[in-house]
């Protein structure tokens, strides 16, 4: 449970600047109590531009109050401030994960390995550990980095027989099911699907394959046994302490807001979540896709936005901790992924001459949502891949941010290919760029062969959009990419390097690679400004909610690979210890 305090003082605080500190930002209280804690000997990050590094801080009420050298922040403490000694490790504001999946509601199996064999392994041991009437359900797998050859429902039939089995991509577009369930749904090859969907057929035989990609995956979801809401929630404090674990203070979810919304009331959510409403590829829960008017829509979000916040207000925790929840923006999609050829693109896919993506949602509808969402006072997230789809995106914003009621930026999620033409809109329509680092050090496996030689300069433009004034910011998109740990992410994101041998190890464009100043921003301070909090939170800066990490280690100069493996010895939210390695 979050705990009540009383806070040790009330009187309001005189700030002046001190010549010659590393951050010259003080706050005092006069003659009264000293900070509830101070950090000293760090290597701190602040990602503040006018105080940018320093050694030490304080924390009063959950907030930074002071920033300085050790000196000047040891001369606030009194007897009974308590004294955190980082030994000189990195300290860095808490991580904001900018885009997640964020759910109780778990895959099973992890097939993430690098060999059919593997596979067969882990799910004939799956097979033979479940009960005769369960499913197998599970996730992760990825034909591209084996041989690039979607599998069948033959090899899933040889080894669990008639179980139904279910197993969802790492790219969350597509799964790949058994016999049991093809027959089970009555799935042919003339069966109906939405827009963007698609039945893989065999050529030979003109018989399902077993791969139902992106709208497709509607015909077997209804099917699937679903978690009953216990089971769920049981499932919940363990995903925030592994967040925790990770330096995760918050987060842009895009899914299960009701479980969160639990997890808040009973007083354990120890993480920021900016939600979206989104029902992914599922109609029923997706509002946007619900029959009725677009007034009506519009007006039914508003109506779940206001339930939310009053939920929230109810319980008093934001009076303690600052803001926590927040259903912040309307999560919308265009295309699908370029590991199947469902990204939208402006020239055709090089390993399939003459197409270039089936559109989700055609361009003059998509920018009447947007129109519509803007004018309701919603942000709008659009899920575009391709750099045909990010076209429409960004044309579906110009044409309605005149008629919008929100200051909040949009944003576009992925924005895995972008043309020349097209780079320069980010900064000039205030268009937030929300990108995934492992995304692109998994696509190494396979983006030579989707795109031409001479295009690869369109793909995970990371610096390029930045050198134009635009925001990035990152985000692991849980659980499509590898790793969750924003370290990780942020090694990506310096490194450009496949984790599997794929390039001989060698960095994928580095021209487009990022210092550690620039991808921890985009970390922390950039999704927190994406956000209407971001004047509290995001950044190690006098006056915000003093969400802080402490690293496993001291961040090099210049970074070297340690930071992959660098870990977390402490996570703070609020002032308040929520994680602290054994």
């Amino acid at each position: 449970m979050l705990a009540n305090r009383t806070p040790r003082n009330r009187f309001g605080r005189a700030c002046w600047t001190v010549s010659g500190s590393l951050a010259a930002l003080l706050c005092t209280t006069p003659a009264v109590a000293g900070p509830d804690l101070i950090v000293v000997n760090g290597d701190v990050y602040t990602v503040d531009e006018e105080y940018p590094r320093a050694e030490a801080f304080a924390v009063e009420d959950g907030k930074f109050t002071a920033i300085g050298t050790n000196e000047e922040i040891r001369a606030l403490a009194d007897s009974d401030t308590q004294v955190i000694t980082a030994d000189g490790k990195t300290v860095t504001p808490g991580f904001i994960d900018s885009h997640a999946h964020f759910s109780g509601n778990s895959k099973r199996l992890n097939l993430y390995v690098q060999s059919r064999d593997e596979w067969a392994d882990l799910l004939r041991t799956e097979h033979q550990r479940l009960g005769a009437d369960d499913w197998l359900l599970g996730g992760n797998w990825d034909h591209t980095i084996i041989d690039d050859v979607l599998p069948t429902k033959e090899f899933l039939d040889e080894v669990v027989g008639d179980r139904p089995t279910v197993l969802t991509h790492i790219d969350g577009h597509f799964v790949w099911v058994n016999s049991a369930v093809i027959d089970m749904a009555g799935i042919t090859a003339d069966t109906p699907v939405p827009p963007g969907g698609q039945i893989v057929v065999d050529p030979e035989t003109g018989e399902p394959t077993g791969i139902l990609k992106e709208g497709a995956v509607d015909l077997v979801r209804a099917l699937i046994p679903r978690q009953t809401d216990e089971e769920r929630y049981a499932s919940l404090p363990a995903a925030i302490q592994y967040a925790n674990s990770l330096g995760i203070t918050g987060m842009h979810n895009m899914t299960a807001y009701d479980d969160w919304l639990h997890v808040l009331q009973q007083g354990g959510l120890t993480m920021r979540m900016w939600h979206g409403f989104f029902g992914g590829f599922d109609p029923a829960n997706d509002p946007m896709r619900q029959s009725g008017s677009m007034e009506d829509k519009v007006a039914g979000l508003r109506a779940e936005q206001q339930r939310v916040r009053e939920l929230v207000d109810a319980t008093g925790f934001e009076s303690e901790v600052g803001p926590l929840f927040e259903m912040g923006f309307v999560k919308l999609i265009n295309d699908g992924v370029l590991s199947v050829h469902t990204a939208v693109l402006l020239d055709a896919y090089r390993d399939q001459p003459g197409w270039t993506g089936g559109w989700f949602v055609e361009p003059d509808e998509l920018a009447a949502t947007v129109a519509a969402l803007e004018a309701g006072g919603f942000q709008v997230a659009i899920h575009s891949i391709g750099d045909g789809a990010v076209r429409a995106s960004l044309d579906a914003f110009e044409a309605s941010r005149p008629g919008s009621t929100t200051d909040l930026p949009m944003r576009i999620e992925h924005v895995e290919l972008l043309s020349k033409e097209d780079l320069p809109r980010f900064a000039e329509l205030d268009v937030v760029a929300s990108m995934t680092p492992n995304h692109m050090t998994k696509a190494v496996a396979y983006i030579e062969e989707r795109i031409e030689p001479a295009r690869e300069d369109r793909a995970y433009t990371w610096q390029s959009l930045l050198d134009t004034g635009a925001t990035v910011m990152f985000g692991a998109d849980g659980s499509t990419s590898i790793h969750l740990d924003p370290l990780k992410q942020i090694g990506d994101a310096m490194y450009r390097t496949n984790h599997v041998g794929f390039n001989e190890g060698e960095p994928w464009h580095s021209e487009q690679a990022l210092t550690f100043a620039q991808a921890l921003k985009a970390y922390t301070l950039s999704p927190a400004e994406t956000t209407s909090w971001g004047e509290e939170i995001g950044s190690i800066t006098v006056g915000k909610w003093a969400d802080f990490v402490i690293l496993g280690g001291t961040v090099a100069e210049p970074v070297d690979p340690a930071i992959f493996d660098m870990g977390i010895t402490a996570t703070y939210f609020a002032g308040r210890p929520v994680f602290e390695a054994q």
